[in-house]
């Protein structure tokens, strides 16, 4: 309870606002003169200031976990409130040094507060405000030391007080050079801490903005895409997918959503491919996640086989199914495309109703031994497996007008009309013919035809 109390963040800062005030305290005890009415209410005041820092320490002896451990992180603020006459004033400043804590305490009470613009780069403002406190507060007691003997304008320590202020920020001798050589380098100490101040707070002004900038750009509202692709997962196919949507002429402006573990975006061969593409990083396999990137309005939903982070092929296939069979269940209207490495896995994939899977080394090891078979097929399965040039195969929605008319009808047709070349035809049961002997068209029933553009019967 009590080691509670004293990490709080609030009791953390109010200890710090605490320790500058007592700054201020101890600077006036010193610079004013014996004479000075005010002195007695200022030595009062820091003894209650000193009793409060003193019942502090006590808590934290008291939470610590051994007397050692206290003395090892708090011996210097243990010594600062130790002297009590008034010859021994001096040593309490050592409670400067207790003001690196006030970073630590912003900084804790910054993230209770759930303040994120405040907490970033809170070490730096601090740091500032720091420099500029302890400068403004010795500079302005040495220049009473060394200019007030011999300057006629620098009588009282107000008057020195604002003079460091002005040269502070101005980053030169306000009002003038000093007469002293000891004023001299005060100043020269005052215009060395205002540049580093100034470099400081433009850096972090820069960085903050230029991040805040970054924040923007990807900040992305996932409620509002629909009609949209996801690809689950990442390897380098996926630049290949995301290519080719962007060459289909009806898939160009289509959003896609990345989903997948990423350390940062990854790099694109074409930049102008990155468009209308969206990252999110997180586990696809989740069903939350998925539900984010917008599966029950998605038009597509692409699952790749991710072997990152040292996954073997059963890992890979394992989550590759999970992730298929999660967005079926959650839209059954989405068409689902997987990829896997075992064929031997496919069945799960049929079980669930998963509408397509590859089985990419199959099938590379199937166009190798067509190239072998038969010399320069590749330069036709390149050709009519890219948007990116040439021809390409495109399912046709057949009309009514076609029903009970035969494959051979409609091939001359297309041919004639569209110069297009029917291979197949596919039922409504998804069942495939290809280049049928006889074959008579029906109801529900879609083209497959090889042709250099998309077009319509």
């Amino acid at each position: 309870m009590l080691g509670e109390v004293v990490s709080n963040p609030i009791v953390n800062f109010t200890v710090s606002v605490a320790i500058v005030v007592s700054i201020v305290t101890i600077t006036l005890e010193v610079i004013l003169p014996d004479t000075s009415p005010s002195l007695s209410n200022l030595h009062l005041f820091n003894r209650i200031l000193t009793t409060v820092f003193a019942v502090e320490l006590v808590f934290r002896a008291l939470s610590s976990p051994s007397l050692r451990r206290f003395l090892r992180e708090y011996w210097l603020d243990a010594l600062a409130v130790l002297p009590i006459l008034r010859a021994l004033r001096l040593i309490r400043a050592t409670r400067l040094l207790r003001h690196w804590t006030v970073s630590d305490a912003l900084q804790h009470l910054t993230q209770w507060l759930r303040l994120p613009n405040l907490r970033q780069g809170a070490w730096e403002y601090v740091l500032i405000i720091w420099l500029a406190i302890v400068t403004l507060l010795f500079s302005s007691i040495a220049l009473l030391v060394f200019e007030r003997p011999i300057n006629s304008d620098l009588n009282n320590p107000f008057d020195a007080l604002w003079i460091s202020t002005f040269s502070l920020f101005a980053t030169e001798p306000i009002p003038g050079m000093p007469q002293s050589t000891g004023g001299r380098i005060v100043s020269l100490f005052i215009m060395l801490v205002g540049t580093i101040v100034f470099a400081i707070l433009s850096g972090t002004v820069s960085a903050f903005a230029i991040e805040h900038m970054r924040r923007e750009r990807l900040s992305v509202d996932w409620n509002h895409f629909h009609d949209h692709v996801i690809i689950c997962g990442w390897n380098k196919k996926a630049e290949i997918v995301i290519q080719e949507y962007r060459a289909a002429p009806k898939t160009q402006s289509v959003p896609i959503i990345v989903v997948a573990r990423l350390e940062g975006e990854p790099m694109f061969s074409d930049a102008l491919m990155k468009s209308n593409v969206h990252f999110l990083n997180e586990d696809f396999t989740k069903v939350q996640v998925l539900e984010k990137a917008g599966i029950r309005r998605a038009m597509t939903c692409i699952i790749l086989s991710d072997k990152r982070f040292g996954r073997t092929d059963q890992d890979a296939d394992a989550r590759t199914i999970l992730a298929a069979l999660t967005a079926e269940k959650l839209n059954r209207d989405v068409y689902t495309c997987a990829e896997l490495i075992n064929r031997e896995y496919g069945s799960h994939l049929d079980m669930g109703h998963v509408n397509d899977y590859v089985v990419s080394e199959e099938q590379s090891g199937f166009l190798l031994a067509q190239a072998s078979l038969n010399p320069g097929l590749m330069g036709v399965f390149s050709e009519l497996l890219t948007y990116s040039h040439g021809n390409q195969f495109y399912r046709i929605s057949i009309p009514s007008a076609w029903f009970n008319r035969s494959f051979w009808e409609l091939f001359v047709s297309m041919k004639r009309d569209h110069n297009a070349i029917l291979v197949a035809v596919c039922d409504p049961l998804g069942n495939f013919f290809v280049n049928p002997q006889d074959y008579t068209i029906g109801a529900g029933d879609c083209a497959i035809a090889i042709a250099h553009q998309e077009f319509e019967l």
